[in-house]
């Protein structure tokens, strides 16, 4: 396959995969058909078929992308000398991210793709990954953090991580799912409570 058809197949499957992922936040996965993909993208049903088996393997590609973008913001943090700084960043570019409105509608796919793992067994492997994954993340460094002599040695990692994660998480649900908006000090007063629990004292 010639460069130019590669750049129109990755195209089309970006167009699919952009409408799909602004039904899903919007409708839900249930309420979204392919049909409804098809009118959405201007791709024909066939087309679609061709690089997606499903409309299930359509929404595990748009969920699989945006582990692939914390992964990467975290693995970009490595030159982040300070641990603490390592926790910050993380937890900026969560909370902040929820001013956008593109990253409002990926919480509630997010919130969604629980919702749909939930009720179907076959996928609840995804959410025990993603979990995984960032908690890998943090525990690394949280023991940094308590190797070098900036975090307290008693620290509970991974009741701490559970806490970082599930409490972000519930951050997103009520601001982009509820509409009760998060504001900049909220994400402040969050850093510095996380902080609070995890540093050593002078």
């Amino acid at each position: 396959m010639s460069k130019t058809s590669n750049e129109g197949v990755e195209t089309k499957k970006e167009k699919i995969i952009k409408h799909a992922f602004d039904l899903f936040a919007e409708k839900g996965y249930s309420e979204t058909s392919v049909d409804d993909i098809v009118r959405a993208s201007g791709i024909s049903k066939g087309g679609i078929y061709y690089y997606f088996k499903s409309k299930e393997d359509i929404f595990l590609e748009i969920a699989e992308e945006r582990l692939r973008q914390r992964k990467n913001l975290m693995d970009n943090n490595q030159d982040v000398k300070s641990s603490k700084e390592k926790i910050i960043s993380y937890i900026n570019w969560t909370l902040t991210g929820f001013f956008d409105e593109n990253i409002q509608k990926m919480s509630r796919f997010t919130f969604e793709f629980w919702s749909v793992l939930s009720r179907n067994p076959n996928m609840a492997d995804k959410a025990k990954e993603r979990y995984k994954m960032f908690y890998t993340i943090l525990a690394e460094i949280l023991q940094q953090g308590i190797n070098n002599g900036e975090f307290k040695e008693d620290i509970d990692i991974e009741s701490m991580v559970y806490i970082i994660l599930s409490s972000m998480d519930g951050i997103g649900f009520v601001n982009s799912v509820m509409g009760i908006s998060m504001t900049h000090d909220i994400v402040k007063n969050y850093i510095d409570m996380i902080l609070k629990k995890i540093e050593k004292g002078d």
